[in-house]
């Protein structure tokens, strides 16, 4: 993703969250999201980059500059575990089989 609003509508969509919802959990307004998810505004502070990254996981360098991981680590393995643990016996089974094949 080249451009912060790409980046940052990634993350809204991924997170299945509204954007007044994302704006309220960082401490900004609506429209301060909204400017950043239709380019104009093209630059966060460090700050709330790694607000972000604490509260959704996303990785705080790619961000900023689309650089590097999307997600850190051990935040993909905290979202898969959650998600593993929702998981009938049947579908385990899918994903253990499919786990094999990698």
């Amino acid at each position: 993703m080249s451009t912060l609003a790409e980046r940052m509508e990634t993350v809204i969509t991924e997170c299945n969250v509204k954007q007044t919802s994302f704006a309220k959990s960082l401490g900004v307004t609506p429209n301060y999201i909204s400017m950043i998810v239709h380019g104009k505004k093209e630059l966060i502070s460090p700050t709330l980059a790694l607000l972000i990254e604490y509260l959704y996981g996303y990785s705080c360098e790619w961000l900023l500059s689309g650089e590097g991981p999307k997600m850190r680590r051990e935040n993909i393995v905290k979202n898969i575990t959650s998600r593993l643990e929702t998981m009938d016996i049947e579908k385990l089974e899918k994903v253990d089989d499919y786990i094999k094949t990698l």
